[in-house]
């Protein structure tokens, strides 16, 4: 499952950017753009982090991040134009798990979240409940473990990293079964065919480009 993301931050141009970036980070993002509608947010959707501006309309971040410090040890980041000193360790002992100043790096950022949830050494892929980490070649769909082969493993690791990009059979065969590989290469259809199976109700992501080869894609048509 994605992980969710509060942003509190009153400026819409950066709360545009923070969107953005997160979204494309596979972060589900939730916005508040003044303290009061950020606390009952909070509540609502129960974020696992919260970004959070200190000068907000109606209540600031100081106090919000006291409020939920009092109710939730979930991590909060406070993001601020305050950069001295007695900010920062105002920020850090009030609750707040980190403290970044504006104008930061969104790289920086990103990493900052990925450490306080435990994913900065991940690297997988996500749609939608299907997951598929490319270190352990461990596949996940709807929080079930599914058993795949290393040839499964192997065909996956590379279709998935090539999306978009159509994949002939002489192609996966060098791939999957290597270069010295001289069989029948019908042996890739049979792979696909098993593939797509244990990867349902994602079988479709393994498009078929007839008579030329196949096509990791997530397009509905």
């Amino acid at each position: 499952m994605k992980k969710k993301i509060l942003i509190v931050e009153d400026e819409v141009n950066l709360m545009e950017v923070l969107e953005d970036t997160l979204l494309e980070e596979n972060f589900e993002i939730f916005k508040a753009y003044e303290g009061s509608a950020a606390i009952d947010m909070f509540y609502e959707v129960n974020p696992d982090l919260v970004l959070l501006d200190i000068n907000l309309p109606k209540k600031d971040g100081w106090t919000i991040c006291k409020e939920i410090r009092n109710d939730s040890n979930k991590p909060i980041i406070i993001m601020t134009a305050r950069d001295t000193e007695l900010d920062e360790l105002k920020g850090l002992s009030i609750g707040a798990d980190d403290y970044i100043t504006k104008p930061f790096s969104l790289k920086i950022l990103t990493l900052r979240i990925k450490k306080l949830l435990k994913i900065e050494n991940e690297d997988y892929y996500l749609y939608e409940t299907l997951r598929f980490n490319f270190g352990t070649y461990e596949l996940i769909i709807d929080s079930q473990n599914i058993e795949i082969t290393k040839k499964e493993s192997l065909f996956l690791d590379y279709i998935i990293k090539n999306k978009g990009k159509l994949l002939t059979r002489d192609m996966l065969l060098n791939e999957v079964w290597g270069y010295d590989f001289d069989g029948d290469n019908r042996v890739v259809d049979t792979l696909i065919k098993r593939t797509r199976k244990k990867l349902s109700p994602y079988g479709d992501l393994i498009k078929t480009v007839r008579g030329m080869g196949y096509m990791f894609d997530e397009s509905k048509n």
